[in-house]
């Protein structure tokens, strides 16, 4: 059964047909011991990737490839991973991208297809003086919450513009470890490697600002 009514599934089709790279979708899953949440972010992928010839699926397993999972950082189900023609583009989710965050991951494969992170100059400025070392980005979100994809598509769009930012959007209510050590109670809650935390879906340059605040001239955290 479809996830989408057929007029949704026409609308993101006309949507992905913008998209000028492959994309393939690394889908993190195991055999046994799987939460119910792999079905659901499994039934997400497939559908997508069913409206573009440019979007592929390829599924690995947590456990038996944990060569390929600590590559790109995985350690736990489901996880989804955007690569543009075989590179990484350094976009993750945790959890299913299911609800509003269904939009988050559309948006993601169209940032991973196409050549621009869209940001506006000023932002693609500051990220260039500031992100000039590792920076970890996690943005935490529910299901449910309508603002939330905006933070996740900021996040996505700074891991596309600078090969030293990774953002990995969270699903907070399936992994509550998480949200404990990053002291989640509100969503969006965008924490950052170099320190910086911010609670609420904010405009673009003070969403940037906010998440490199921690960063030093050299990029390493104070």
């Amino acid at each position: 059964m479809s996830l989408l009514s057929e007029r949704d599934r026409q609308t993101v089709q006309s949507h992905l047909a913008a998209l000028t790279h492959d994309v393939t979708l690394l889908f993190f899953t195991q055999t046994i011991g799987a939460p119910e949440t792999v079905t659901i972010a499994r039934q997400v992928v497939d559908e997508v990737a069913s409206l573009s010839d440019r979007i592929t699926v390829e599924e690995v397993n947590l456990i038996l490839d944990r060569e390929r999972s600590a590559q790109f950082g995985i350690d736990r189900i489901p996880g989804i991973v955007l690569l543009r023609d075989g590179a990484d583009t350094r976009m993750r989710f945790l959890g299913a991208p299911a609800g509003y965050e269904f939009s988050s991951l559309v948006e993601s494969i169209l940032l991973a297809g196409t050549d621009d992170s869209g940001l506006t100059d000023e932002s693609k400025q500051l990220i260039a003086e500031k992100a000039t070392g590792p920076l970890d980005v996690k943005v935490f979100v529910t299901p449910t919450c309508p603002h939330c994809p905006r933070a996740v598509t900021l996040a996505h769009r700074m891991a596309v513009e600078s090969p030293n930012i990774s953002a990995t959007c969270v699903e907070a209510s399936e992994f509550h470890d998480l949200s404990r050590q990053y002291r989640v109670t509100g969503v969006p809650k965008t924490v950052s490697s170099s320190g910086a935390e911010i609670l609420g879906a904010l405009p673009e340059e003070e969403f940037v600002r906010g998440v490199l605040a921690g960063q030093s001239d050299s990029g390493l955290m104070p």
